[in-house]
């Protein structure tokens, strides 16, 4: 039997700030979320967006993904280690939601039902897990380095819930 081989990475972003010990130390505390994404053929990059920082993740068909911490304004915890994540895709030209396709942040509101996925709260391979699921049935992952992801659970998505009013800097 052949020793198998590694799938390549998808490239590093191409922008002034990739070499920058900032960047760096960003894209090094998202690894666990954004090396099983470039293994899958994704390019990620870690940007400010909506008050913190997230990952952004293009997909083929030209969407892409925000993937966002869970906001926490009763404790501190360090980037890259939220208690929870909202990965929301995004069509190409368009700033409004298409889809959460995963929430796993604790609800705010105490009225409003959590998703399923919020009893994995931080976990990045749980994340991974369910995003291999759902862009294969959304026919967005290609060259998959898995011959069959571990099935996930997960109800159809919701209509997105309103953008938080604002963020912490961190």
């Amino acid at each position: 039997m052949s020793p198998q081989r590694a799938a390549p990475l998808a490239p590093l972003p191409d922008h002034r700030d990739v070499p920058t010990a900032r960047w760096q130390d960003l894209w090094r505390r998202h690894a666990r979320i954004t090396t099983p994404l470039r293994q899958r053929g994704l390019v990620c990059d870690v940007v400010f967006a909506m008050n913190d920082y997230v990952v952004h993740v293009a997909l083929p068909d030209r969407s892409y993904l925000i993937i966002s911490p869970s906001e926490e304004p009763e404790k501190e915890r360090p980037v890259g280690d939220p208690e929870g994540w909202t990965v929301t895709r995004y069509l190409p030209d368009s700033l409004t939601p298409a889809d959460v396709l995963y929430d796993s942040c604790p609800g705010a509101d105490p009225g409003v039902t959590d998703r399923p996925e919020a009893r994995y709260g931080g976990s990045a391979w749980r994340m991974i897990d369910a995003l291999d699921q759902q862009l294969a049935r959304l026919g967005l992952l290609r060259g998959h380095p898995a011959e069959a992801p571990t099935p996930v659970a997960l109800p159809a998505p919701p209509h997105p819930p309103p953008a938080p009013a604002s963020r912490r800097p961190r």
